[in-house]
């Protein structure tokens, strides 16, 4: 590494700290083309970059609009519609799903998902004190467990 980059690497390291550093190289190294993240609702929840991976869309921003069931289905729709833009865009291999905000949205996207792409998403699940796991369950294995032992 050249003294021109040591002295980059260790402003941003004196300004942001090293985890940061390592969170973002993580993520730039992880970024595929084939990888999308989905957050259903941002700018409410603090999201770590490192549970961002490949190129991300934010579905829906801030508080959405619920007064009425007209309102509240209009800003979800308006989400999908944008959630399915973004999946039509391109081949994607591997979809994780970051379900912040409205369940509703959330469990909108994860159809599209799954109608689009004929895929399942990892969900990313948070399981308290700021730890995050990948949840990747197999919808269709599940159902033929499920026929396989009726009760």
């Amino acid at each position: 590494m050249d003294r021109e980059m040591e002295e980059i690497v260790d402003e941003y390291i004196v300004r942001f700290g090293s985890a940061e550093l390592r969170a973002a190289l993580t993520n730039r190294l992880n970024n595929s083309a084939s990888v999308l993240t989905i957050v259903a609702n941002g700018g409410v929840h603090p999201l770590r970059d490192d549970l961002l991976r490949g190129e991300i869309f934010v579905a829906s921003q801030g508080s959405l609009d619920f007064s009425s069931r007209e309102t509240a289905e209009k800003g979800i729709r308006e989400a999908l519609v944008g959630v399915a833009k973004m999946l039509k865009a391109k081949r994607w291999k591997t979809v994780y799903l970051v379900p912040f905000g409205p369940t509703v949205l959330s469990l909108g996207i994860k159809m599209l998902v799954y109608r689009i792409l004929s895929q399942e998403t990892v969900d990313v699940l948070h399981i308290g004190e700021g730890v995050h796991v990948d949840i990747q369950l197999d919808t269709r294995q599940i159902s033929l467990e499920a026929q396989a032992n009726p009760t």
